[in-house]
């Protein structure tokens, strides 16, 4: 079933936006009977709804079945990727709202030559698309851009935070997180991943990050594509903490 993210459900009826209805009636060809999934993003359940209206005026939904999302991971992780082009940062937040990235951060640093984009709204859109497309209970969190050095400079020493580096003395991320700090049972686990732009970190750039509390580590002996590396890096965290 196609899933939705609505503003609300209210007694047990779901309306739809007037984007939403659109690409229900002219680009699935939905009709009266069919069924969907309803989220409310961020509220830990989703409704299984049939619908009842589908014209002109609108879609509207009755809701069936309500049952708790459990395709959340259990980290919270937070993409520090810095900017690049264009198509290159929006195939990170596709994928990496696949994979279950709850917020992206995209980084200003020494070498990032990309410009952030005009609209946001676009970027909002690619993110809660791919949410729905991949059975998320959340819209992933896109914040505006910052410095790398602002970042760092308020970086708390207690939070757990991998920085891919060629120079990372072949300390893998396993290996780092195998070192931080244990969490309660049952407690939210959060982490970063800070990505560098197509040219790389600087030295300086590493060295700062480790003295604020990064673990620059490695992925590996071939050199990655900025892009290849932010979902690299995100898929191997939520793998080994969720």
């Amino acid at each position: 079933m196609h899933r939705f993210f609505v503003a609300t459900i209210d007694d047990n009826q779901v309306t739809f936006s007037d984007e939403q209805a659109h690409q229900m009636r002219q680009v699935l060809r939905m009709a009266v009977g069919d069924r969907v999934v309803a989220l409310v993003d961020g509220a830990g359940w989703e409704v299984e709804a049939e619908l009842v209206q589908v014209d002109k005026k609108g879609v509207t939904a009755v809701a069936l079945e309500k049952r708790p999302v459990t395709t959340e991971p259990t980290i919270q992780l937070t993409l520090y990727a810095c900017l690049l082009k264009r198509d290159n940062y929006e195939w990170v937040l596709q994928k990496g709202t696949e994979i279950g990235v709850s917020r992206f951060v995209p980084l200003i640093s020494e070498r990032t030559v990309a410009q952030p984009p005009k609209k946001w709204e676009r970027w909002q859109r690619i993110v809660t698309e791919a949410a729905e497309q991949s059975g998320r209970g959340c819209i992933p969190e896109i914040m505006p851009p910052q410095k790398l050095a602002d970042v760092l400079a308020g970086w708390p020493p207690d939070a757990i935070g991998l920085m891919p580096a060629v120079a990372a003395d072949g300390v893998t991320i396993g290996s780092a997180l195998a070192q931080a700090e244990p969490v309660e049972a049952g407690a939210l686990v959060e982490a970063s991943v800070f990505i560098g732009p197509e040219g790389g970190w600087t030295d300086d750039e590493v060295a700062n990050g480790r003295s604020a509390g990064l673990i620059p580590v490695t992925l590996g002996k071939r050199i990655l594509r900025a892009e290849t590396a932010s979902i690299v890096a995100a898929t191997l965290v939520i793998q080994t903490l969720d």
